[in-house]
C-alpha cells in the first residue's frame, strides 16, 4: 500500500498493534503512551484506575479515546499481526486471524500526534472501556476542557451527538446433577464459521448469535430426552458471539429421534458460512443435568432489536455471555444479556421485564453496569467539527448511535463539558473480520486537525 507508506498516523498505530493491550492487559500500552506523550512536553497525569491524561498549554479541547480492545483470536499472547488488503480501489487494514484493534488504537494514534504538534490540548486515554467502560465509570482527573471531543466512533460519515446506554443482566441458577448413564452416545456440537460483530452498531444486523443457535437445537434434542454436559460461549459480553459448545448424552432409547435431528444439523448450513461440527467427546469426571430451564430462559430473551425509530435501532438486547461451572453434585449456570437503549424509558422498562420471566424461572438476577444514554446538546463544539466535516466529507450526516460511548458516562461526571464523537470507519469491529478504511483513516486525521486548528484561533 504504498499510497499510506508516509502516512504518519498509520506508522504509529503499527506501533499499537505491536503491543498487546487487551481490556484488563493494558499496562505495557499505558507505560508506552505516557513516554509518548512526556516526548511531547505535556504535563501526565494518572489516576489510580489507569486513566492517562495529557496536557499542554491552557486547554480548550480535549480529545479522548480508550486504550483497550476487545480482543478475538487464538493467540494466547493476544498477538495482532496486521495485513493490508485492497478491494477494487479500496484499501484496508486488517489482522490474521485475530481482531485488530483499530477500535480504538487509530484514534489514540491521531491523538499523539495531535498533542505532539498543538498547544492548548489536553488528551485523555481512558482505560476498560470495552468491558463496561470501567475508566471513565471511576475517573478522578481534573479536566480542564470546555469541550471533549471522542474520538471512538466508527463511521466516516457520521458526526455522533448522542448514544445509547446500557447494562448487564447477570442471570444465575443452580441445577441438580447427576451421573452419565450408562448407555448413553456422547456427542459434541461446536459452531463454526460465525462472524460475530459488534452488538450495537451491527445488531440491525440480524447476524447469527451462536448460542441462541445452538440453543435452538438443544431444544428439540433435550425434549427427545437428550441430557446436557455442558453448554457453553461467547467472547466477550459486548459482542455477537461466534463460539458456542453443546456436549450432550443421549440414551440409547432416544437415539434415533435424536440422531434425525443431528443428522439435519450436520448438513443444512445457516447464513453466510455459520455451520455447526459434531464429534465425540470424553465423560470422564463429567455428570449430566437437565437443562430444559435454561434453554427456555434463553430462548425466551429479548434478542436483537426491540425498537425503532426511523429505521434506526432504539432498544436492543444481546446474549453474549454462557458458562457453566460444574460442582459435586449440582451445576450453576451463568449467562449475561446486555441492553442497550437511546431511551432511558425503554431501557428500564424491559429491565423489568426481564428481570420479572427470569427470576419467575428461578433465576438470580443483577443488574450491573448500568449508564444512562447521551442525549444531543447544542454547543460551539458540534458547530465547528458539523463545518469541518461538511468541506472535508459532504455526505456527513448527524447521527445518534445505538451503542455505548464514553461520553454519557464522562458527561455526568464534567456536567459543564460538551461532546462530540467522530471516528474513521472500521467494519466488523470486535471479530477477527475487523477492517480499517485507510483512506477514512486519513481523512479522520485531517479532520481531527482542522477542528484544533479552528480552536486554537478562538
Amino acid at each position: 500500500m504504498q499510497e499510506y507508506e508516509n502516512f504518519e498516523p498509520l506508522k504509529v498505530f503499527l506501533e499499537i498493534c505491536a503491543i498487546p493491550h487487551p481490556s484488563f492487559k493494558t499496562q505495557v500500552l499505558k507505560e508506552w503512551i505516557i513516554n509518548e506523550a512526556t516526548k511531547t512536553g505535556a504535563k501526565v497525569q494518572c489516576d489510580t484506575i489507569g486513566n492517562v491524561l495529557c496536557a499542554k498549554g491552557i486547554p480548550k479541547l480535549c480529545l479522548q479515546g480508550h486504550y483497550d480492545m476487545v480482543y478475538v483470536g487464538e493467540s494466547a499472547k493476544f498477538q495482532v499481526k496486521p495485513k493490508f488488503t485492497r478491494r477494487g480501489n479500496k484499501a484496508f487494514l486488517c489482522a490474521e486471524n485475530s481482531s485488530l484493534g483499530a477500535d480504538n488504537g487509530a484514534a489514540l494514534a491521531c491523538m499523539l500526534l495531535a498533542l505532539r504538534d498543538f498547544a492548548n490540548i489536553e488528551c485523555l486515554f481512558s482505560i476498560d472501556e470495552e468491558v463496561g467502560m470501567l475508566g471513565a465509570r471511576d475517573i478522578a482527573l481534573p479536566l480542564h476542557s470546555s469541550y471533549m471531543l471522542n474520538c471512538d466512533s466508527e463511521e466516516i460519515d457520521e458526526v455522533v451527538c448522542s448514544c445509547a446506554g446500557g447494562y448487564d443482566l447477570e442471570c444465575k441458577v443452580s441445577i441438580e446433577s447427576f451421573a452419565i448413564p450408562q448407555d448413553c452416545e456422547l456427542v459434541e456440537i461446536r459452531t463454526q464459521g460465525f462472524v460475530g460483530g459488534h452488538s450495537g452498531i451491527e445488531i440491525h444486523k440480524n447476524i447469527p448469535n451462536a448460542i441462541l443457535e445452538l440453543a435452538k437445537i438443544a431444544k428439540p434434542l433435550v425434549d427427545y430426552g437428550a441430557l446436557i454436559v455442558e453448554f457453553s460461549g461467547g467472547e466477550k459480553r459486548n459482542s455477537i458471539p461466534v463460539n458456542a459448545m453443546l456436549q450432550i448424552a443421549i440414551p440409547q432409547a432416544k437415539h434415533t429421534q435424536c440422531k434425525r435431528i443431528l443428522e439435519e444439523i450436520s448438513q443444512k448450513p445457516l447464513k453466510d458460512s455459520a455451520h455447526f461440527v459434531l464429534s465425540t467427546f470424553d465423560a470422564k469426571d463429567k455428570r449430566c443435568f437437565n437443562a430444559s430451564k435454561v434453554i427456555e430462559a434463553i430462548l425466551n430473551l429479548q434478542n436483537g432489536v426491540m425498537a425503532t425509530s426511523d429505521n434506526e435501532p432504539i432498544l436492543s438486547s444481546n446474549l453474549g455471555i454462557l458458562r457453566q461451572t460444574m460442582g459435586d453434585k449440582e451445576v450453576q449456570i451463568h449467562f449475561i444479556a446486555m441492553g442497550r437503549g437511546n431511551q432511558e424509558s425503554l431501557m428500564q422498562e424491559n429491565i423489568t421485564q426481564e428481570k420479572d420471566r427470569l427470576e419467575a424461572l428461578g433465576f438470580a438476577v443483577e443488574l450491573s453496569d448500568y449508564y444512562a444514554p447521551w442525549e444531543k446538546e447544542e454547543s460551539e463544539l458540534l458547530n465547528i467539527v458539523w463545518e469541518v466535516m461538511q468541506v472535508k466529507n459532504p455526505k456527513v450526516k448527524l447521527k445518534s448511535i445505538h451503542a455505548g460511548l464514553e461520553c454519557g458516562i464522562l458527561k455526568q461526571k464534567y456536567p459543564k463539558v460538551c461532546f462530540v464523537s467522530i471516528g474513521p470507519s472500521i467494519s466488523h469491529p470486535h471479530s477477527i473480520y475487523e477492517e480499517l478504511d485507510l483512506e477514512s483513516f486519513v481523512q479522520f486525521n485531517g479532520i481531527l486537525r482542522e477542528v484544533l486548528k479552528r480552536f486554537q484561533a478562538i
